[in-house]
This record gives structure tokens, C-alpha cells and sequence, in this order.
């Protein structure tokens, strides 16, 4: 209880400053502003590359990427599917709220570089950005990965800068997602300290299956991004060579006590 008090305030923490930077970038610049900069920026890097990253917001792909620890760490699982949930509703309820416009609407085509599909509503916040910042805020505080921590939040800013190459989002978009998905992550794993709720054998089996069903398209629907079906092939082999690979350990350790 104590560790997941501590993470709760490193979450906090992370939120309160962005929030400022969030609000300065705004007051300062505009909801569009920077866009264009960025896009500029961008362009340093080929569109592969940024096809690829930007699927790394993809609900199916976070999903995938935890799925050979999902047996050994379902509390970690747990806090992962629930925090991808709360982050899906805030982000879809802001966006519904807000309405407001994406790049592709707003600016002449000659100015804006897209990537992929061609959006132009509910602009904020950036869902992918939301998806990933919510992994990210659980998977550091709950597993093994607190030393990588400033590396997976990089990831996690690169990925959601990718939403601003692909002509998707304006950064302030990203910004909000981040926060967006940040809180999700806080608020699941405070829902998980209070709560104490047991999830059973039966509904682990459930969970891993849907989870298992959605990475199986991952190789059959990129959302646009097709250019990426090498990194999806590979998180899709990743994701159920590694859950064969743990299923058959669990199965192992269950067997050698009973042998012995």
C-alpha cells in the first residue's frame, strides 16, 4: 500500500507541472500553435518511422506488448486494462464536449503533412496519447520497470509527438492526452488500492482471451497505418510466442511440486 501511495505522488507530481506547461503553452501560443514548427521538425525522420512509432498508442498494441506477463503479474494486468478504460472515457468525453477541429480542417494542404488516414474532428485531447501515458503511468509503478522509467516516458513523449508528424493532432492535443492518461493511470491504481478487488481464475482467462482476440488483428487492420505491418508482425509474434512461452512455465511450476 505504501509503494502504490508513493507512486500515486510521483503520478502527481508529473501531473502538476504539466498541467502548468499545458496552460502556459495555451496562453502563450494558442490551441494550434507550434503545430507547424513541429511538423517541420519532423520531416528530419521518414514517414516509416513515424508510422511505426504512432502505433504505439494503439489500445491493441499496449495491450499486446504486456500480454507474456499478463499470468505472472495480473495485478499489474488488472491496473493496465483499467487504466486504458478510464482513458478511453475521459479522452472520448472531452473530445465529444470539446468538438473542436484537427489540423487536416483547418490549414491549406500545401502546409500540412499526413500520414496515414485524414482526420478532421474532435481534435482534443489525442486518444493515442491518453492510451500510452496511461500504460506508461501504471507499468512504472506497479512492475519491475521503475529504472526505465525516464526511457518509457520518453517513449511515451516521442510516440505522442508522432500524433503532431502524422498531421493528427495539434501539440496542445497531446499535451491534454498525456495528462489525460496520466490521470487515468492515478486514478486506477487508487480505484485498485481501495477497492481490493478480486479478479478469480475465471475472469483472468476472460480478459487474457479478449486481449488475445485483439492482438490477433493486429496484423489484419493498422488503422490507416499500414506502412507499420512490420512492427505490428512482430509485437503480434512477440505478444503470443511470449504468452505460449509463459503458459507452459506456469504449467511447469504447477507439475514439479506435485511430482516432488
Amino acid at each position: 500500500m505504501n509503494n502504490t501511495r508513493e507512486h500515486l505522488l510521483q503520478l502527481s507530481l508529473l501531473i502538476g507541472p504539466l498541467a502548468i506547461i499545458s496552460a502556459l503553452f495555451a496562453g502563450t501560443l494558442g490551441y494550434g500553435g507550434g503545430f507547424l514548427m513541429a511538423q517541420a521538425w519532423s520531416t528530419t525522420l521518414p514517414p516509416l518511422f513515424w508510422e511505426c512509432i504512432t502505433v504505439l498508442g494503439d489500445e491493441r498494441v499496449l495491450f499486446a506488448l504486456f500480454l507474456p506477463f499478463a499470468i505472472r503479474y495480473p495485478r499489474v494486468f488488472f491496473a493496465i486494462l483499467l487504466s486504458a478504460a478510464l482513458a478511453g472515457l475521459l479522452s472520448r468525453g472531452i473530445k465529444l464536449w470539446a468538438a473542436l477541429p484537427r489540423p487536416a480542417s483547418v490549414l491549406p494542404a500545401e502546409l500540412i503533412t499526413i500520414i496515414g488516414p485524414r482526420v478532421t474532428r474532435h481534435a482534443l485531447p489525442s486518444g493515442h496519447t491518453a492510451s500510452l501515458f496511461a500504460f506508461v503511468g501504471v507499468l512504472i509503478g506497479l512492475s519491475g520497470c521503475r529504472r526505465y522509467r525516464v526511457t518509457l516516458l520518453l517513449l511515451a513523449v516521442l510516440a505522442g509527438f508522432s500524433r503532431v508528424a502524422v498531421g493528427a493532432h495539434w501539440p496542445l492535443d497531446v499535451m491534454v492526452g498525456a495528462l489525460v492518461g496520466l490521470a487515468a493511470a492515478w486514478l486506477a491504481l487508487l480505484l485498485q488500492q481501495h477497492c481490493r478487488w478480486q479478479v478469480g481464475r475465471r475472469q483472468k482467462v476472460m480478459l487474457v482471451t479478449v486481449v488475445v482476440i485483439s492482438t490477433l488483428t493486429l496484423p489484419l487492420d493498422g488503422q490507416g497505418y499500414d506502412a507499420s505491418l512490420p512492427i505490428r508482425l512482430a509485437i503480434f509474434s512477440w505478444a503470443l510466442g511470449g504468452l505460449w512461452l509463459a503458459t507452459r512455465q506456469r504449467q511447469s511450476d504447477t507439475i514439479q511440486p506435485a511430482v516432488a
